[in-house]
C-alpha cells in the first residue's frame, strides 16, 4: 500500500510538472518565481478559507492549518524584492522600489492581519474568523492598489 502511495504521487507530480513547468520556464529572474509561487499559496489558503466560512464547507477543523500556513508563507517572503527583481515578467509596480517604506508597511500589515486570522482560528468563534479573514483580505487588497499592475 504504501508503495502504490508514493507510486501514485510520482505520477501526481510528474502530472502537474507537464502543465506547470512550460509556464514557469518563460520567467528566469529566481526572484520572481520565488515571490510569485509564494503569492500563489497564499492564494490558495484563502481559498480554503473562503469555502469554509462562508460557502459552509464542512471542513471547519481545517482553518487552523490554512490560517497558520499564509503565517508561515509570509514568514518565507525573505527579500523578495531586492534591486533588480523588477526585471521580467512581474506584476510589480515601480513603487514597490521607490517607496520600500510604505510597501514594508503595506506588508507588516498583511502579515498582522494574517497572524490575527490565525489567532482567531485557534480560538474557534466563526465572527472572529470571518472578521479577521476580511481584514487580512482588506490589507492584501490595499497593497495590491497601490503595488501591483493590473
Amino acid at each position: 500500500m504504501k508503495r502504490l502511495t508514493m507510486i501514485g504521487c510520482a505520477f501526481a507530480g510528474a502530472l502537474a510538472s507537464t502543465f506547470t513547468l512550460p509556464a514557469a520556464a518563460d520567467e528566469t529572474n529566481p526572484y520572481i518565481v520565488h515571490r510569485q509561487g509564494t503569492y500563489k499559496t497564499i492564494s490558495g489558503h484563502m481559498d480554503s478559507l473562503k469555502a469554509m466560512l462562508f460557502l459552509k464547507h464542512d471542513a471547519q477543523g481545517q482553518t487552523a492549518y490554512h490560517a497558520e500556513a499564509i503565517v508561515e508563507a509570509f514568514k518565507h517572503m525573505g527579500n523578495a524584492y531586492p534591486a533588480g527583481s523588477d526585471k521580467g515578467k512581474t506584476k510589480a509596480r515601480a513603487e514597490i522600489w521607490s517607496q520600500p517604506d510604505k510597501f514594508r508597511e503595506a506588508g507588516r500589515n498583511s502579515f498582522a492581519a494574517a497572524t490575527a486570522l490565525a489567532e482567531a482560528t485557534q480560538m474557534g468563534d466563526q465572527k472572529e474568523m470571518v472578521e479577521a479573514f476580511k481584514k487580512l483580505g482588506s490589507t492584501c487588497k490595499a497593497c495590491h492598489d497601490d503595488f501591483r499592475k493590473k
